[in-house]
């Protein structure tokens, strides 16, 4: 199913793909952004395959999954992040699975700490890959030093720059312009930065999210007090997270990792937000390890 199919779940369309066999255990992942699709995971996530089911599959709202209007005649009022986790527990029952190890990636990290509150019993194993559990993270961010040394190389995009929100300007414009300009603080690797280029080429970005996020529409993709519900699910957690993370400083990794004693905590070197990207054996093998655990 490498080449995608489209599935709808609970009236929504949604495009996945899948690879390995569906006999092993699910392990189904949810990116971020969330105005990215989820191709930017696929070479390092597509590697798990030999040990595992992986499901990928766009968020509503992005890539080739339903989408608001011009492009498709979702409400908007459908993106708000509980929504998202019930997909996310829908493709588990679809696709016939008892539970699902869930893998989420920066936004979709919030996203999967949902479906560990909204659907515990389909959760085996929860992967928190480059996000956070908490909200009030800006004063770490800022104070980072890598965030410091890297933040200037990052080109300065306006939200509203009308060659790139008017109704003319191509979908997934401004987001498209945001990855690119905020490369720099997203991988750490800036010898590889023609090669994440690359990865951003096949990326199909929209614009669904832009503006009712900016308008405060949209509640927050990490649910209240996420630190004490996956307290009180108390299963498999594993902490995935850069050490040169600027995003969300791996000061706030470890804090969860305090928090949550059972947790596993796997920082890898030399890497930032893009840490499956920037240093994909250890994020891989760390990854591995964790899923391999019965």
């Amino acid at each position: 199913m490498a080449d995608g199919e489209y599935v709808s779940v609970d009236g929504v369309r949604l495009f996945v793909r899948r690879f390995g066999d569906p006999a092993l255990p699910m392990l189904i992942v949810v990116h971020g952004g969330p105005t990215w699709d989820h191709t930017y995971l696929l070479p390092a996530v597509s590697q798990l395959a030999d040990q595992a089911h992986v499901v990928l599959f766009d968020l509503r709202g992005c890539g080739r999954s339903a989408r608001t209007p011009p492009t498709g005649d979702l409400p908007v009022a459908a993106l708000q992040p509980d929504l998202l986790a019930d997909d996310v527990g829908a493709l588990i029952r679809h696709y016939g699975a008892a539970q699902a190890d869930v893998l989420g990636f920066s936004y979709g990290g919030g996203v999967a700490m949902r479906v560990v509150d909204q659907h515990p019993e389909l959760v085996r194993r929860l992967i928190l890959a480059s996000t956070t559990a908490y909200q009030d993270y800006e004063q770490e961010r800022t104070a980072s030093l890598d965030y410091q040394l890297r933040s200037p190389m990052c080109a300065e995009i306006a939200w509203d720059d009308p060659a790139l929100t008017c109704p003319t300007a191509e979908d997934g414009a401004l987001s498209r312009a945001i990855a690119y300009a905020g490369a720099p603080c997203d991988i750490w690797r800036l010898d590889r930065l023609e090669e994440w280029h690359r990865v951003l080429a096949f990326v199909q970005f929209s614009s669904d999210w832009n503006a009712p996020h900016a308008a405060g529409q949209l509640r927050p993709g990490v649910p209240q007090d996420a630190e004490q519900l996956l307290r009180q699910w108390g299963g498999p957690v594993l902490i995935l997270q850069g050490s040169r993370e600027m995003a969300y400083p791996i000061s706030l990794a470890r804090r969860l990792h305090a928090a949550l004693p059972a947790s596993t905590f796997a920082e890898i070197p030399e890497a930032a937000h893009m840490a499956h990207f920037d240093n994909p054996e250890a994020w891989l093998s760390a990854a591995r390890v964790f899923l391999g655990q019965r």
